[in-house]
């Protein structure tokens, strides 16, 4: 290919339906290399593109190498890797809308039969789990057509504002940031999560998934994620309201407290199973990600910011009240 051919054209793959566009294709491979995690392929096109680099600056050159090392031949069965195609840029647009789309086409009668299937299974599985805590829960649970341009997380996000959002609403209910000695930075720090800084990277940014148009998706994860916060906070809410040392918190709220988070960290309630499948894709390494993810969350609702975070609170806002 000419130099003026390569102006007219770029390379573009895509990270499942989010498309990543770039005039030297083993920059484009390279970052799907990354986004995949396959640690072999990306050695392999951190070492092409350097190459390529240097070979610039003594004379110009095309920007795809021609032949495709031992290494990086693993990367045709590699995912998005094997389907980076050089376009012309007056065809980006089309291009894009293509391969977005790619594999959509009408489902037969059969395939239908089991989308119906698995979308019922998600909803029966869904309400056995909300009406553990709420019997008389009837809410319903359609799919999702629509994508997330931010993508789906594998662990709700929610998880890291929750606790901050339930003492913000004790103290608004009390009043307490109106009695003179509240200190607002002692406050903010017992509502902060407890979790690392590399595991809330984790949640926030490394942990998420983007599904194709043509496949079933449903966002099971925000209603019972949703229904389960209702209940923890309403328990966090009953047990803060003792601040009376006197006013000890009755066995039945103490027990409830304890019934909902068990409950929400023994079924995963803010893990998005579909999402949860599709990132990890039996791979050993990010199971292991996954499950030190899960420790983490597991132990703040439980010990961290559980029933003890609860006498800790009261414990700061006593004083105020002259307990």
């Amino acid at each position: 290919m000419s130099a003026a051919a390569e102006k007219e054209s770029v390379w573009i793959g895509f990270m499942d339906i989010v498309p990543v566009i770039g005039t030297l294709k083993e920059a484009v491979e390279l970052v799907l290399a990354v986004y995949e995690g396959n640690k072999a392929v990306i050695k392999e096109k951190e070492k092409a593109v350097e190459n390529i680099v240097k070979e610039s600056l003594k004379k110009h050159v095309k920007l795809a190498s021609p032949d495709k090392p031992a290494a990086a031949a693993a990367a045709a069965e590699f995912s998005g890797l094997g389907n980076v195609r050089e376009v012309r840029k007056d065809m980006i647009i089309e291009y894009m809308v293509k391969g977005s789309k790619k594999g959509t086409k009408p489902l037969t009668a059969a395939e239908q039969k089991q989308r119906q299937k698995k979308l019922e299974d998600i909803k029966k599985d869904m309400l056995e789990k909300i009406r553990i805590i709420n019997p008389n829960y009837s809410g319903d649970l359609k799919e999702q057509l629509e994508r997330s341009q931010r993508g789906e997380h594998v662990f709700n996000n929610g998880i890291l504002r929750f606790h901050s959002g339930v003492l913000t609403d004790f103290i608004q209910l009390r009043r307490i940031d109106n009695i003179p000695g509240y200190n607002k930075q002692a406050m903010d720090a017992l509502g902060r999560h407890t979790l690392t800084q590399n595991t809330a990277e984790e949640i926030q940014t490394h942990m998420v998934v983007h599904f194709g148009a043509d496949e079933l998706y449903v966002n099971a994860n925000a209603v019972m994620y949703g229904e389960y916060c209702r209940a923890l906070r309403e328990a966090l809410l009953a047990v803060l309201g003792h601040i009376n040392p006197d006013d000890v918190v009755t066995e039945d709220e103490r027990r409830r407290l304890i019934f909902v988070i068990d409950n929400m960290n023994n079924l995963e309630i803010y893990v998005d199973q579909l999402a949860k499948v599709r990132w990890i894709a039996n791979r050993a390494d990010r199971q292991a990600r996954f499950d030190r993810v899960r420790q983490e969350v597991v132990r703040m609702y439980s010990t961290d910011r559980g029933f003890e975070w609860c006498r800790r609170v009261m414990d700061a806002v006593a004083p105020l009240f002259g307990f």
